[in-house]
């Protein structure tokens, strides 16, 4: 490989490059937790985790609260009312990481980690599949979809 080609081929270390790192495949129950800018309210939203890499993940749900939010402007920014960082659980692993959305939308939330995770951890996660014996019942079901005030946490 000559010089000016290692050179292109190099990844930007310092930016976030969605498409610099291997995707898996998931379907794995997780758990998002959102803090408000008003930082006295959070949502923990339970839903499943589609796509996962060292990186960051897509997590799916369809219980988020402005999934069917009629009459939204163009200019809507969810990110007036929610933070940019987020953290994430893993309830069949023990995971727990912290990250930053990057993606809003109806269903789903793009998430970029703040630390890179392991990646046989991310293998292991990817493989994770739900069965009759291994679903994501939460002890306390009322604390999860719901706004809560952050004392509650």
């Amino acid at each position: 490989m000559n010089s000016q080609a290692a050179k292109t081929s190099d990844h930007d270390t310092d930016g976030y490059n969605r498409k610099s790192d291997v995707r898996y495949s998931a379907h794995c129950p997780g758990i998002v937790e959102l803090i408000f800018k008003d930082r006295k309210h959070f949502i923990a939203l339970t839903g499943v985790i589609v796509n996962l890499s060292v990186t960051g993940c897509l997590f799916s749900n369809d219980k988020m609260p402005w999934a069917n939010r009629e009459g939204r402007k163009p200019g809507d920014s969810l990110f007036d009312v929610i933070d940019e960082a987020c953290r994430i659980y893993v309830p069949w692993t023990g995971t727990h990481c912290t990250g930053r959305i990057r993606r809003v939308g109806s269903f789903i939330i793009a998430v970029q980690f703040d630390e890179i995770l392991n990646e046989n951890l991310v293998k292991s996660i990817a493989s994770l599949e739900p069965g009759p014996t291994r679903r994501l019942r939460p002890k306390v079901s009322q604390k999860y979809n719901r706004i809560l005030p952050n004392t509650r946490r």
